[in-house]
């Protein structure tokens, strides 16, 4: 009887010493490796466009890497004319992963809306999207002042550009095609334009875009799992002050209301 109850205290041991050894072999297992932004060699994404009725494509993909301030960023290069915002943004940038952040380096130029004067805005290290954040969470801020003449006129125009966390979505479907697994982020432009006068000798300075300042471009972009940027959608809206009682003459629309559209045609991600 004793020689049955030794013999069973070794068999349960074993099991337990069994069960222990398969806990700690799956606690080993290597978590699976994801990205919403490839960044490999080789990766390339086209994306057909269309903007004020015109149709228009375009062509991104990686072109290499630089390290910078000891990070390193890869460069994505496209086929030019550079069309779309983010197409134009991208190619002018470096991108970098970080944990569950995509960080930008670079600038947006040019006008920030058609008619509007160019200008440039650096973005330093603005995180484009972060898939540890709460939905509607300010990811990064970055804010300046430019002045310039525009037909003779000193303006100065304040920026505000925002980077904003938006959704997770199962799924998101472009041109027909589902795709899951996917992440929104918004890129949101504001501005306050003034004009710099003098009248009778008395310096004078006249807001022509809403004094409050205006959310004039938002950019709502989609990232599917392990494909990249699959959509982008630009809202472009604002609204000049009425300089008819002034005699003032501006080369800028008086009010704009427009949206413009990427979205993405075919891709290639390298392992």
């Amino acid at each position: 009887m004793k020689k049955n109850t030794f013999l069973l205290s070794i068999l349960l041991t074993s099991l337990v010493i069994s069960c222990s050894g398969d806990s700690n072999n799956n606690d080993n297992q290597p978590e699976e490796q994801f990205s919403y932004f490839p960044l490999s060699q080789g990766t390339f994404w086209t994306y057909n466009n269309v903007s004020q009725q015109t149709n228009t494509r375009d062509s991104l993909y990686v072109a290499g890497t630089e390290v910078v301030n000891g990070n390193s960023y890869t460069n994505l290069d496209a086929q030019t004319p550079a069309n779309a915002f983010m197409t134009q943004v991208l190619s002018r940038s470096l991108i970098r992963e970080d944990n569950s952040k995509l960080i930008i380096n670079g600038e947006i130029g040019g006008p920030p809306v058609d008619g509007f004067p160019e200008i440039t805005i650096p973005l330093n290290d603005v995180i484009l999207y972060d898939t540890e954040a709460d939905s509607g969470s300010e990811l990064s801020q970055i804010t300046g002042e430019i002045s310039q003449e525009v037909q003779g006129y000193p303006i100065t125009i304040d920026y505000i550009v925002t980077s904003q966390q938006d959704q997770s979505l199962g799924t998101h479907t472009v041109n027909g095609i589902d795709f899951t697994d996917v992440i929104s982020s918004k890129i949101i432009i504001n501005l306050t334009i003034t004009l710099s006068l003098e009248i009778n000798g008395i310096p004078l300075d006249l807001p022509i875009l809403d004094p409050t300042s205006q959310d004039i471009v938002v950019v709502t972009n989609y990232y599917a799992k392990d494909i990249g940027l699959i959509d982008s959608n630009v809202l472009v809206e604002y609204s000049l002050v009425d300089l008819s009682q002034t005699g003032i003459d501006l080369p800028i629309p008086q009010e704009d209301s427009q949206t413009a559209t990427q979205k993405i045609d075919t891709y290639e991600t390298a392992q």
